[in-house]
């Protein structure tokens, strides 16, 4: 039942955060200015608003002027209010878990910023890194040489590449978002997790190019391979590390 409730919630949190999005970075509109469509302006109604649901019934479409309604909107709210239900699953009902939804708020905005204007905003960037300094630092089995190492390590591999392509591969946020998960995962989890977000780049990156999607010298949104690889790492790193520890001594 709890889990429903947190799904519920996150899907509600998700709808505020495409209205951050889609408002960034007039702050005076976020939190005075009415909901609307995007395309006749119509006001929406509460309906209108209930996450996900309203898009399922309306079929994806304005009640109004019948224009479609971007898949941005429920893809958003089912992402976070999935995600919700897995740290929630994950840390229980713990002041980590607070911290921890934060940081996927913060993920989730600069995701879909990144991946629609290949920009990543400063104000969350910054905001994601200090949070994770907090979940560090707070942490139970908290290490200030693993709080180190992990940062250089994930920071430094991700700035050296900013600095080699001149920051046509990735850019400065790119270095706060992996400085960010290197503090919190410390040097071990900081390998597997930089390892993961460039396979996972290297993957999309043939997919893409293979469906003439992009080109070789196209630019790619780098951030959500971050997150993604921060996921993985966060909720099953340590059975990987095992695993591949075991694997190798026999």
């Amino acid at each position: 039942m709890i889990e429903i409730i947190f799904f519920i919630f996150g899907a509600a949190i998700g709808s505020f955060l495409n209205v951050l999005i889609l408002r960034f970075p007039d702050f005076k509109s976020i939190l005075t200015g009415r909901s609307h469509c995007p395309h006749c302006k119509k006001i929406l109604t509460f309906f209108e608003l209930i996450p996900i649901l309203s898009f399922i019934v309306l079929f994806g479409r304005c009640k109004n002027c019948k224009k479609p309604i971007s898949w941005q909107y429920p893809l958003v709210e089912v992402a976070a209010g999935t995600l919700f239900v897995l740290f929630y699953s994950y840390f229980g009902l713990t002041p980590s878990l607070f911290f921890y939804l934060i940081i996927v708020c913060l993920s989730i905005i600069v995701f879909v910023f990144d991946l629609k204007y290949l920009e990543i905003p400063e104000i969350f960037a910054w905001s994601l890194l200090v949070v994770a300094i907090l979940v560090s630092i707070f942490s139970t089995d908290f290490n200030l040489l693993n709080f180190i190492y992990g940062g250089i390590i994930s920071g430094g591999v991700i700035a050296a590449f900013v600095w080699f392509s001149k920051e046509r591969l990735m850019g400065a946020g790119d270095i706060k978002i992996a400085l960010a998960f290197g503090l919190i995962f410390g040097p071990q989890k900081s390998f597997l997790f930089l390892f993961l977000s460039f396979v996972i780049g290297a993957l999309v990156g043939i997919i893409l190019i293979a469906g003439k999607k992009k080109g070789l010298k196209s630019q790619v949104a780098f951030a959500p391979f971050l997150f993604i690889a921060a996921l993985i790492t966060l909720l099953w790193g340590s059975e990987m590390i095992n695993f591949y520890l075991n694997f190798a001594i026999m």
